[in-house]
Parts: structure tokens; sequence; C-alpha cells
């Protein structure tokens, strides 16, 4: 897994798969996407390209629960930018504090593909990703405090790509 477009020539040169962190790496991921795409020479392993991107996923009930998972996720990346790095933190109401960090750019764009909310809301998140990266898989990270919370997202998330790969069988 590579978080920036050295990793793209390499993968690309020696045929293999490429996976992208960009659930917090997401800076170069489309320009990582093209060059390995572009300079991808078959081998034994692959004929042709395979690319695989992270993505957080926060599925909840609403999007108000969805929101306050997310709210130890925001202060991990906070920790994790200003050195001062914590175990995880439980959920709490998302603030106008936790917002305002949200929204700083630097944590923005780390969380960039974080997709948190209902399944509806998840689900129109995760096919305009894949419409735009048109990657082949993607490596789904859910980071909260509860793990009864991880699993039913990942179990709600199970469900959303199901009915993205239903609606694109019957198109």
């Amino acid at each position: 897994m590579g978080s920036s477009p050295d990793s793209a020539h390499l993968a690309a040169r020696k045929g293999l798969p490429y996976a992208f962190a960009s659930h917090f790496a997401t800076d170069h991921l489309m320009r990582a996407l093209k060059i390995y795409r572009e300079e991808f020479q078959p081998s034994e392993v692959l004929e042709k390209p395979y690319t695989i991107a992270g993505v957080n996923v926060i599925i909840a009930d609403t999007d108000e629960e969805a929101q306050k998972l997310f709210t130890s996720l925001i202060r991990m990346f906070l920790g994790v930018l200003t050195g001062n790095s914590l175990p995880l933190h439980p959920p709490t109401e998302m603030t106008e504090d936790l917002q305002d960090i949200f929204h700083h750019p630097n944590v923005h764009q780390m969380l960039k593909y974080s997709f948190v909310g209902t399944k509806e809301r998840v689900k129109e998140l995760t096919k305009a990703f894949l419409e735009e990266t048109q990657v082949d898989e993607l490596i789904v990270v859910s980071t909260m405090y509860a793990i009864k919370d991880r699993i039913k997202s990942t179990e709600m998330f199970a469900e959303v790509m199901k009915e993205i790969n239903d609606d694109d069988s019957a198109n």
C-alpha cells in the first residue's frame, strides 16, 4: 500500500496490483492512479492494472449518530497532526469546536475520503468515489471507539456494496 506517487511507478513497473492509502493520504490519489494506469506493464501476476483505494466509513442509523461516532476519528487525526497521539477517545456530540477542527484545511484534507452518515448517504458518497476513481476494490477503515459500532457499520457497508453491485448489474 502506497501513500505517494512513488509507489505507483513501482507497482506499475512490476505489474502488481496497486493499493493507495487514500483513507488518510488523499492529496496524491488521482495522480498516483493515473501514473499507475499509464505506466502499467503486464506481468505473470496481472494482465491489466488493478487498483485499490482506502476509505474511512462510518455508518449509523442516523446522520447525527454517525457524526457522533466520527468525533473519535477527528480527535485521532488532530492528535496525529499535533504530535499528541493518545488512545482513541470515546465519541461525543459533534460540537462546533469539533466541526471547526474537521474543517481545518489539514484535517479536512486528510479525512477527505471519509464517508459518514446513514446507509443512503454513504451509498451516494461511495458511488461517487467509485465513479471518480474507477478503482477495482476498496479497503474500508472504520475507526470507531466501540467494537459493536464497527461491526454494525461494517455490516451496513456490506449491504451498501451489495446494493451498488446490484445497481451496476441491472444497468
